[in-house]
């Protein structure tokens, strides 16, 4: 049995990088494990509070800014965490990223874990300096001021872990060429939760929305940037000329970085089509998803879409659903290898007529969509993922001290 610390920059149960943290750990849970994960308050600004969710110990920690401030990059929140952890023994500290809050608590528990033999690993699930994600987002001036900062943190820390993991190719190459070693190095895609959610017929969540048993549904969940919305609207409007029975249901999506809904954006043109659930629970997003017929995933390509795991693909599979994705990154071998769904090019003409081919062609469809679950369950399973990561920890845990460390000692 392992001691293990995971520290996260998002706001419990809001970001995808806090349930990247949370399902790995109460998988490892289940295997024996103790799991602490320190993520922060929604809105504590003094003070922890703690909970047990699936064998996970959860503690919420305080933070004293407020909106994207609230993401990592507070002093009081990174020191009240090394308080927290002060005497306290881990034998892997893993930090889900490199923000200030969770990489200099996570050097100060490994300082503290020595006598434990305790090991640093750090986590890359997202390129957001250097053009990446913060490129995409609104706000010219102020990515000016915080974009340095961001490179910083996001690069600075990665050759002081201990072992690292990766969310994609993209970001293996550059955690190698920034000198971090190749092992021990772990690539860890995201995992689907086939327990929560489950393979259900349409016809109750649809009567649940008030949606017809005749309309077409094409589902999209979670955030997606402003090009992006505009790059999905125009898909549905030109995939409509074809299909004019279609329809989107946006389940849980919010627009990064803006204060904007979907609806916003879309305006007046998407009142016959469009139809949001606004923010749901985790526990229920499988219900809502399996109103829909087939999902999209409109990635534009770029830097940030090249290099990261878009967490979403793992619920998509797990409805059992075909899925029309944009040719970009890690996620397009997969549709090869397992014959998901369809891949285009990312514009909205292409990305259109993929949706149009697989309504048209429903025994592909169920085809695709038996295939999507079966990776689901398989080679994406978080039990499957799971145990490789307690086999990397077993593998970081056998590294010698590095002689920095050992000159501390």
């Amino acid at each position: 049995m392992m001691h293990i610390l995971f520290l996260n920059h998002n706001i419990a149960r809001r970001g995808g990088t806090f349930y990247r943290a949370y399902h790995a750990g109460r998988y490892l849970a289940r295997r024996g494990h103790t799991v602490t994960l320190l993520t922060i308050s929604a809105e504590r600004r003094q003070g922890f509070d703690r909970e047990i969710s699936e064998g996970v110990e959860i503690i919420h920690t305080p933070d004293l800014l407020n909106g994207i401030g609230r993401t990592g990059w507070d002093p009081w929140d990174t020191l009240q965490r090394v308080s927290y952890l002060h005497g306290r023994q881990w034998d892997i500290i893993h930090a889900w990223d490199c923000r200030p809050a969770v990489i200099l608590p996570a050097l100060y528990a490994r300082t503290q874990s020595r006598q434990s033999g305790g090991r640093l690993v750090v986590d890359w699930c997202d390129w957001w300096g250097r053009g990446g994600t913060q490129a995409e987002r609104p706000g010219k001036v102020a990515k000016m001021l915080y974009g340095p900062l961001e490179t910083f943190f996001e690069e600075a820390f990665r050759t002081q872990a201990d072992g690292t993991t990766v969310a994609s190719a993209a970001l293996r190459d550059r955690a190698l060429r920034l000198g971090v070693a190749p092992e021990p190095l772990m690539i860890l895609p995201g995992g689907s939760d086939t327990e929560t959610i489950q393979v259900l017929d349409k016809k109750n969540p649809r009567e649940k929305l008030g949606i017809s048993p005749d309309t077409v549904v094409i589902g999209y969940m979670g955030a997606i940037t402003l090009k992006e919305t505009k790059l999905l609207i125009e898909s549905i409007e030109e995939a409509r000329k074809h299909v004019p029975n279609l329809m989107l249901l946006a389940v849980g999506t919010t627009v990064a970085g803006s204060a904007l809904s979907f609806s916003d954006v879309a305006g007046s043109v998407a009142r016959p089509w469009l139809r949001e659930t606004g923010r749901i629970p985790f526990s229920e997003v499988g219900y809502y998803l399996a109103a829909c017929d087939a999902f999209v995933l409109p990635l534009i390509r770029n830097i940030s879409n090249t290099a990261r795991w878009p967490s979403k693909l793992n619920d998509y599979l797990a409805v059992g659903r075909p899925i029309v994705a944009t040719r970009v990154g890690d996620i397009a071998t997969y549709f090869q290898r397992y014959s998901i769904g369809i891949t285009t090019d990312d514009h909205a003409l292409a990305l259109a007529r993929g949706m149009v081919s697989l309504i048209q062609q429903p025994a592909l469809a169920n085809y695709l969509g038996d295939r999507a679950r079966q990776l689901a369950e398989e080679e994406l399973n978080w039990t499957t993922l799971i145990s490789q990561l307690e086999a990397f920890y077993k593998r970081v845990r056998l590294q010698p001290t590095p002689s920095s460390e050992r000159s501390a000692l």
